[in-house]
């Protein structure tokens, strides 16, 4: 036993034992403490590095622990304070690169999926989940239905062998219609094991029928064309046969000359017309316009081939109506082709212009007049501008009505010579009454008579110009 060991048994005899006792409690009590501080010192620790700890797993905010101990529980400390850095670093980039992701899905006008093995859809953009209607409740099938389709089958197949197929165009079957896709599937590969698959479809039926409206506009030109120019050839042959000695054969063909010129002229100066309304970057100008300023011209443009066929033509103005608002160039072209079907084909009775304003549901449907399909309007109410032209005519089959407004079509296609017309008119209607920002309703009985009523919306009290594709 050491010597200053024996003391705290012993006490020195200069000293008095009640003295030694009460230096040997305090001792015994400041190491009590000691001890009892230090094993609290090292549950706080404990505490804060277990709590940290745990925000790091939830990935939640963890606070910097600036732990001044030594030792082992210090470097532990210090280690945690680095990783938390780096944690909160990672999981601001990871947050970014969500919201940088979210936002290229939603802006992405593609329809995307992201698929399980299970064909539960992971992800869907807001694309997606309007065109394959998905909702929480039929995320399996929403793909499972796309899978009815042999071809996405077999590109799934591939993609979960982790290859990537070609991507197919493919006719699909949704609420809204058919609809040609291109579709692309791709494996989502993790640690070498196919875990889902990636599906971007990209929408072609409008640019395919864009194309074969191209295709079928020329084919239809190039016939409406080739028929005068044959019709001209062949006359001017027969003239030059006969070496001008018989004059009578020179007048008749002379006359079908001057007739299919005479078409040729209508047709081109209806294709310009049908451009120019179809131009999004033609300027739409919305000025006042008095119609009994327009009455006058219209019954002298057409009273008298109205006169010839014993017809009646009223132009009718209502008398809140007489101050219109419109692009006057585009009225007067609308006025031109709805009268001049009319009397085309009234032989008998009338053909009335009427025009009046009224209150009218903003479901407005503007008609693309060569697919048929509408462009909805937002729900209310808006005072509308009506046109209508009505007559008496042999009315148009309902076989027929859904085509009407498509170029070059024509209901009787026996029909020839000028009564025949270019089959454009009501095309031309219909792009010019939508370029104002209105639609094209059409009524019509067989042996009964057709009204054509045009729609559109009583713009502002301004003299603004605006873009077509903006009314």
């Amino acid at each position: 036993m050491n010597w200053h060991w024996k003391y705290l048994i012993f006490p020195p005899a200069h000293i008095s034992n009640a003295a030694w006792l009460a230096v040997s409690l305090a001792i015994t009590l400041a190491l009590v403490v000691v001890i009892v501080v230090g094993a609290w010192h090292r549950r706080y620790i404990y505490n804060r590095l277990i709590s940290t700890l745990q925000a790091m797993e939830r990935g939640g905010p963890v606070r910097k622990l600036h732990l001044l101990a030594g030792g082992e529980l210090g470097a532990i400390g210090r280690l945690i304070d680095s990783l938390s850095v780096v944690g909160v670093a990672e999981r601001e980039d990871l947050h970014r690169q969500s919201i940088n992701f979210q936002t290229l899905l939603t802006a992405l006008q593609q329809p995307v999926l992201i698929v399980n093995l299970e064909n539960q859809v992971q992800l869907a953009n807001p694309r997606a989940t309007e065109l394959f209607s998905i909702s929480p409740d039929n995320t399996s099938r929403a793909f499972a239905d796309l899978l009815h389709n042999t071809q996405i089958a077999e590109l799934a197949a591939i993609a979960r062998t982790g290859r990537t197929p070609p991507a197919r165009q493919v006719r699909l079957s949704l609420l809204s219609g058919i609809r040609t896709m291109q579709v692309a599937m791709y494996p989502i590969v993790e640690d070498k094991t196919v875990t889902g698959l990636f599906l971007l479809l990209d929408d072609q039926t409008d640019a395919l029928q864009n194309i074969q409206i191209k295709a079928d506009f020329a084919a239809n030109a190039s016939h409406e064309l080739r028929t005068p120019l044959a019709s001209i050839r062949a006359a001017v042959e027969t003239i030059n046969e006969t070496e001008l000695e018989d004059a009578e054969t020179v007048r008749r063909c002379l006359s079908i000359i001057e007739g299919h010129v005479l078409r040729l002229q209508l047709l081109v100066q209806d294709l310009l017309d049908l451009s120019r309304t179809e131009d999004s970057r033609a300027l739409i100008r919305m000025d006042e316009i008095d119609l009994e300023e327009v009455r006058p011209i219209i019954l002298d443009m057409f009273g008298s081939l109205a006169a010839d066929k014993n017809l009646a033509l009223r132009f009718v103005i209502a008398p809140n109506a007489r101050i219109i608002r419109g692009d006057e160039r585009l009225i007067m072209l609308i006025l031109k082709n709805l009268i001049d079907n009319s009397l085309k084909f009234t032989n008998n009775g009338f053909v009335e212009v009427r025009w009046r304003r009224q209150m009218r549901a903003t479901l407005l449907p503007v008609n693309n007049a060569d697919s048929g399909g509408t462009q909805p309007r937002p729900p209310g109410m808006v005072e509308v501008l009506v046109l209508e032209v009505q007559d008496s005519g042999c009315g148009i089959p309902l076989e027929d009505i859904h085509r009407v407004f498509e170029r070059f079509y024509t209901v009787n296609r026996s029909r020839g010579g000028a009564d025949r017309g270019t089959g454009l008119g009501l095309a031309i209607v219909k792009h010019a009454v939508a370029a104002m920002g209105g639609a094209v309703e059409l009524d019509s009985q067989p042996g009964v008579g057709t009204t054509m009523r045009c729609l559109w919306p009583m713009p502002p009290n301004n003299n603004d110009k605006v873009p077509a594709d903006g009314i």
